[in-house]
């Protein structure tokens, strides 16, 4: 697998530029998830089939739903870290050039 390598400061800023868009996606994860489990919970019924589906179902589906939450909790910590640095980097570079 081949390191990634950042040749200018743009390079950052370009990087960390698509997180609020993956954050985005995960969102839309979460909450696509959410509406099948509510389906599914809905159509399952209380008859044995559906009392065996929930026990089965139910918990790994809020399991997941609560994973999209914490992975698009990171990326938008990632991103806005990122975005930090890049700022960070591109001021000093300025300052750097100034003097």
């Amino acid at each position: 697998m081949a390191k990634p390598t950042l040749t200018a400061l743009s390079d950052l800023t370009d990087k960390f530029s698509k997180y609020p868009e993956l954050s985005d996606l995960f969102k839309e994860l979460e909450s696509r998830t959410r509406e099948i489990n509510e389906y599914n919970k809905n159509s399952a019924g209380n008859d044995e089939i559906g009392k065996t589906y929930h026990e089965n179902v139910d918990e790994p589906t809020t399991s997941i739903t609560g994973l999209f939450k914490k992975v698009r909790a990171t990326v938008e910590s990632a991103g806005q870290a990122g975005k930090n640095t890049s700022t960070i980097l591109n001021n000093a570079d300025e300052d750097a050039s100034r003097t």
